[in-house]
């Protein structure tokens, strides 16, 4: 014998584990599915995020950044294929392409002389830190403004984000492109 109850939907019924009905439910902005979606995964894709950054902090911030950008921005429209793969693979670029950015911060803060040197070679780190400036000074305005908040002011994407009211992605695109043309620049000039 089956009841309906009135104004219940079926789908509070639902076993979500199969993949393709959770992504529908997911393009019907059903958020029990989007929270069984994250309950289920969210744990094993926090393990691949810290195997790959070794580090807590940012494995769990990684991965809720992830669950957030896939709501948020709807994400799993395009999934075309399997979901669990998709979440597998999207957090493990993710983890590799923020091991590469702290990389890239590491050799940054490197190539500054520690401070009892720039004080034995005064000229020569006054004349870098001048030709560092007009390299930054030549970049484009959005992307100079977002390098010098990032670097100088150390302050994080999100940070960024809200103060100029753009996307951490957005953020990011900045940050590369600033990057690339610094290297550039730098390259030509020293």
């Amino acid at each position: 014998m089956s009841f309906a109850f009135a104004g219940v939907s079926n789908c509070m019924f639902d076993n979500y584990s199969d993949n393709e009905l959770l992504l529908q439910r997911l393009c019907n902005n059903d958020l029990k599915a989007f929270e069984y979606l994250y309950r289920n995964s969210r744990n094993r894709l926090y393990v691949l995020a810290l195997s790959i950054l070794n580090d807590e902090n940012a494995a769990r911030d990684l991965v809720q950044d992830f669950f957030i950008d896939l709501w948020y921005f709807r994400i799993f429209e395009t999934i075309t294929t399997s979901l669990n793969a998709y979440l597998y693979q999207s957090v493990r670029n993710r983890a590799y392409n923020l091991k590469e950015k702290l990389r890239t911060h590491d050799r940054l803060k490197q190539g500054y002389l520690p401070q009892e040197q720039a004080m034995r070679y005064p000229l020569e780190n006054e004349e870098l830190g001048n030709i560092i400036n007009r390299a930054i000074d030549q970049l484009p305005a959005m992307a100079g403004k977002v390098f010098r908040m990032q670097y100088i002011e150390r302050l994080t994407h999100v940070e960024i984000a809200e103060k100029l009211g753009i996307s951490k992605h957005t953020v990011s695109n900045h940050i590369a492109r600033a990057l690339k043309d610094l290297r550039a620049t730098l390259k030509k000039n020293l």
